[in-house]
């Protein structure tokens, strides 16, 4: 029975207290059959019936423990109360001394209580042990004793009972030393199970980010060629339906591509890869490029961008990461625009507080639109979720803006605050603290040109896939330029090698050699003119760790694919000049 009943019970501390408990009853129930028998055989009435009372109690404790283990509790209570009552009266009544019977049973009390029904019990149950000691170590014969004879038990009873409580002593430890080494040994093996289960979440969450950064680079790559060459073609369209047809056509791969950006940096941010850069930006001429752009889609739904910046923007230049303030903005401001039939959308920087190191700012987008009701307020900030499924039918989106916008701002340390009722439009709004830009940077940056002009740069294009080869030609072409090609890394060392070239666009993923490795072999050359050309990075790719890979390969800087043509020429071109004027500072480029 007792086996059957460990058998059902998982761990090995109720384990050990269900055998602990059988010990004591065990043991407790032999000693009250030789103290009853020497009782009687000696003639002592009192220590007799004493016996049979709690030998009857013992018993019965045992048949309960074996019958269901659920009663253990109960059962250790009730043998800690039979052992009090042990030590009073055997001080009191039957000894009316301190013998070591009775030191045994205060031992056995505190050993139970702790053991089997933990601390505070503990506690508890040991005062009330020593309690009588003490009393009669303080007192000693003045203490109203029982006016009855002291009766402590005959030998040789006395002697085995001493002997059976010592043996009680050591078995109990024992079976609480098995449970401790037991559940000790249980615990290294749940951490070797836990860290075994961490390194395959790890390699789980590796191949999910290789997965992620190779689907990146299979889908950029030909959204590449249809943005490109769409644009291309919309600077010269044959007529006004081809033209419209065009626009359609690029306003869909756009969202393409915004929809892929939005999906891989959510990834990013669930996966804490995403870091804020620390870059010197004016946020009054940030704000107006952004804009910009997005006038053009708030002019073909009839609505009216609003840009209220405060003028104090115009000489604070900040220290901020200007690619995600532009995500966040352009996120809430297509949001607005998306969700707003008539009206207007307007977009406010007001400084709240400046001094000497930061300037605090509040950022306001509001709408004239469909407005949010109370109760979605806070559900539309949750990942793959709209205010309601008419939303998502009348007005498309994956439901990630939002939640993207709002784990962007964690990282400024900031959250978004949301003022909105239905039918009366939205006003979101959120505040950022941003460092002051303590000098004023020597502007590097291209100013914009109305004529595109590469004529005299010599440039060497690494680039596998012939449809992005294509639309480079064609987009250099426009440039006054005619950039020579190399299919993989290796023919790009040849070329470089046996030609001389300002600058090297580098595809990082290609066969034979790739781009990292290519760029490493150039590095490496002898010629320190060939050694410090300068390299831009061309890429679909999403690696978290891409900006190390491209430091540690020695490029010098990378443009994602789909390239804006604009970002690419002002790059090559600004790269050109400062060749020209420092060519052994190359590698010493920052990565923007």
């Amino acid at each position: 029975s007792l086996k059957k009943l460990t058998l059902t019970e998982p761990g090995s501390f109720n384990k050990a207290k269900i055998n602990i408990l059988f010990t004591i009853l065990i043991f407790t129930l032999i000693k009250l059959l030789i103290a009853g028998y020497i009782s009687y055989i000696n003639d002592q009435t009192l220590q007799l019936y004493r016996a049979l009372v709690m030998f009857t109690i013992g018993v019965i404790l045992l048949k309960l423990l074996l019958f269901n283990k659920n009663y253990t509790h109960i059962i250790a209570q009730i043998i800690v109360w039979t052992g009090l009552l042990f030590i009073w009266s055997n001080v009191f009544i039957f000894t009316q001394d301190i013998n070591i019977i009775t030191l045994q049973s205060v031992f056995m009390i505190i050993l139970s209580s702790f053991y089997l029904l933990g601390a505070r019990y503990g506690i508890v149950y040991s005062l009330l042990s020593i309690s009588p000691l003490i009393l009669y170590l303080i007192k000693g014969n003045s203490l109203p004793i029982i006016t009855v004879e002291p009766d402590q038990l005959a030998s040789p009873g006395f002697e085995i009972i001493v002997v059976l409580s010592l043996i009680t002593f050591v078995i109990i430890h024992y079976l609480y030393h098995e449970a401790f080494k037991l559940n000790v040994a249980e615990k290294e093996l749940l951490n070797d199970q836990l860290k075994q289960a961490v390194e395959e979440a790890n390699l789980a969450a590796e191949s999910k980010s290789d997965f992620l950064s190779t689907m990146s680079h299979e889908l950029r790559t030909p959204l590449n060629s249809v943005i490109g060459m769409t644009e291309l073609m919309l600077d010269n369209p044959y007529n006004k339906e081809q033209a419209e047809n065009l626009k359609i056509l690029n306003f869909s791969a756009v969202n393409l591509h915004s929809l892929i950006n939005d999906i891989l940096d959510y990834n990013k941010l669930g996966a804490d890869k995403l870091n804020l850069e620390a870059i010197n930006v004016n946020l009054y001429q940030l704000m107006n490029d952004i804009c910009l752009g997005l006038r053009m889609k708030a002019k073909e739904k009839g609505l009216e961008l609003r840009l209220n910046i405060d003028e104090i923007l115009k000489e604070k230049p900040v220290i901020t990461d200007p690619t995600r303030i532009t995500q966040i903005i352009y996120n809430l401001v297509g949001n607005a625009i998306k969700f707003t039939n008539k009206g207007s959308v307007s977009v406010s920087l007001k400084v709240i507080k400046v001094d000497d190191d930061n300037l605090n700012i509040r950022f306001s987008i509001i709408d004239t639109g469909i407005g949010i009701s109370e109760d979605n307020q806070q559900s539309i900030f949750e990942p793959f979720t709209q205010a309601s499924t008419s939303t998502t039918r009348n007005f498309g989106g994956t439901g990630l803006g939002l939640a993207i916008v709002k784990r962007l701002l964690l990282l400024f340390n900031t959250t978004i605050h949301l003022e909105s009722a239905a039918g009366t439009g939205s006003n979101f709004f959120f505040n950022i603290s941003f460092p002051l830009q303590k000098e004023q940077p020597v502007s590097n940056s291209v100013a914009p040109e109305l004529n595109y002009d590469l004529e005299d740069i010599r440039v060497l294009v690494a680039e596998d896939n012939p449809m992005n080869r294509l639309l480079l030609k064609k987009v250099f072409f426009k440039w006054n330029n005619e950039p020579e090609f190399a299919e993989n890394g290796m023919e790009a060392v040849e070329k470089l090698k046996s030609h001389s070239y300002d600058i090297v666009l580098m595809d990082i993923h290609m066969p034979v050699m790739d781009g990292y490795e290519a760029t490493k072999v150039i590095r490496n050359m002898s010629d320190p003119e060939k050694a410090n050309i300068p390299v831009i990075a061309l890429t679909a790719s999403v690696s978290n760790n891409l900006r190390d890979k491209i430091r540690e390969a020695g490029m010098n800087d990378y443009v994602y694919k789909p390239f804006n043509s604009k970002e690419l020429y002002s790059k090559i071109k600004s790269m050109a000049l400062q060749s020209e004027k420092k060519p052994s500072e190359m590698l010493n480029t920052k990565v923007s």
